[in-house]
């Protein structure tokens, strides 16, 4: 019983640990790519934080856009509603004017874009779906 105990709190601990693990990649990979365009802008901050205000502006997006979506005049604007939040609050944590803000998300955009682009690229020169007659190289 008590080795069953063990292998129950060191499979929490390990689960913990990839939880921590993913959530810093889910700050680290995006914030890259805004501190990236943040730099092309000659403009300084931290990869971490940069990703942590793309975080903190997501979800904060997210609900208040779910709660005024429920509002039937609302919902049609919703999308509007959760751009204008995302770039509010994203500007205020970097401190940034609102053409800042908006060229930041604008290069970063286009920047993962490009990757996923290379990306494409090369996995189907490696990598040809079965179910796809004639796809890759």
């Amino acid at each position: 019983m008590e080795q069953f105990l063990s292998n129950i709190f060191e499979l929490g601990v390990m689960s913990l640990l990839l939880l921590i693990f993913l959530i810093l990649l889910l700050i680290i990979i995006p914030g890259f790519f805004i501190w990236l365009a943040l730099a092309l802008l000659g403009k300084k901050r931290s990869i971490f934080k940069c990703g942590l205000a793309n975080l903190v502006s997501l979800v904060a997006s997210v609900v208040i856009t779910s709660i005024l979506s429920l509002i039937p005049l609302l919902a049609m604007i919703s999308p509007l509603i959760f751009a204008l939040i995302y770039l509010w609050v994203f500007k205020e944590i970097l401190d940034l004017g609102w053409i800042y803000a908006i060229l930041v998300v604008l290069i970063s955009i286009a920047c993962v874009m490009l990757l996923s682009i290379v990306f494409i690229i090369l996995f189907s020169a490696f990598f040809k779906p079965p179910w796809i007659p004639g796809f890759g190289f």
